[in-house]
């Protein structure tokens, strides 16, 4: 499996996620031309996208849906509640379908289940993805979870089957406080409803490393104005507090991240 953020952040968010033949686009928050020029750098020659899958409504994870969609002659894959809010978007060309959050559904080689975040969206998911390895050809699991204001015990039970793990990793709290957004703003980012810190980021990961599975980590979904990349790293590694073997990884709201290979 490989998997990689094309963009993450408020500006726009689109993942790549590739195994056994099957390639998947997570989010269409960036151009078109931007997809296309994004997955050229991360060395991915096709035109063939099996499925775009949807997060939430909100427009930096789903202004491009439609296009996209079209480009690619592409199913759109979103909840019933996420699917009402951006129909309004969309040509009447497009196929879509639905999934119900909790229920795991194929495609291709690959095998998705979509659960329940907290955010302040209409049916807000993350998706947990199986597939082949593309090491050894065993089975591997990723997750991408952006846009959650908090982890649950059962969120994280399910996030304990990781091999790699895209989780958000929004904002530095020292920063956001002292920071230049309103106070209503603030409070709702810091909300169950809004957006991990890196301190949460850092504990998830730490707790997910000491039960042993997960591999690789990479952080997402940075604030531009209250978080800084070298902070959110420095801050997920004390977290670890010298554990290894897990890699730590960015994103970046104008160009790729890493390509991680399970």
């Amino acid at each position: 499996m490989k998997i990689a953020l094309l963009a993450s952040g408020s500006s726009g968010n689109c993942a790549y996620v590739e195994a056994g033949g099957t390639r998947l686009l997570i989010d269409a928050g960036i151009s078109l031309k931007q997809v296309c020029q994004r997955l050229t750098q991360i060395g991915v020659e096709t035109e063939t996208v099996d499925a775009l899958l949807i997060s939430h409504e909100h427009i930096d994870h789903a202004r491009e849906a439609s296009r996209i969609a079209l480009h690619f002659e592409c199913p759109i894959y979103a909840s019933e509640r996420t699917s009402g809010e951006i129909r309004r978007a969309l040509t009447g060309w497009e196929q879509q379908e639905r999934f119900r959050p909790g229920k795991p559904f194929p495609l291709g080689s690959l095998e998705v289940y979509p659960f329940r975040i907290s955010h302040d969206a209409r049916e807000p998911c993350g998706f947990l993805i199986e597939g082949s390895s593309e090491i050894d050809g065993s089975c591997v699991v990723a997750a991408i979870a952006t846009d959650l204001g908090i982890v649950y015990e059962d969120q994280q039970r399910l996030l304990s089957r990781c091999d790699a793990l895209i989780i958000e990793s929004n904002h530095d709290i020292e920063m956001l406080i002292n920071g230049p957004y309103p106070d209503y703003l603030k409070k709702r980012i810091r909300s169950v409803l809004g957006h991990l810190s890196n301190d949460a980021a850092g504990k998830l990961i730490a707790q997910l490393v000491e039960e042993g599975r997960l591999k690789q980590a990479l952080l997402a979904h940075l604030s531009e104005n209250n978080n800084r990349p070298e902070i959110a790293l420095e801050t997920v590694k004390r977290h670890l507090n010298g554990r290894a073997g897990c890699q730590i990884h960015l994103s970046y709201r104008d160009r790729p991240s890493p390509v991680l290979t399970l």
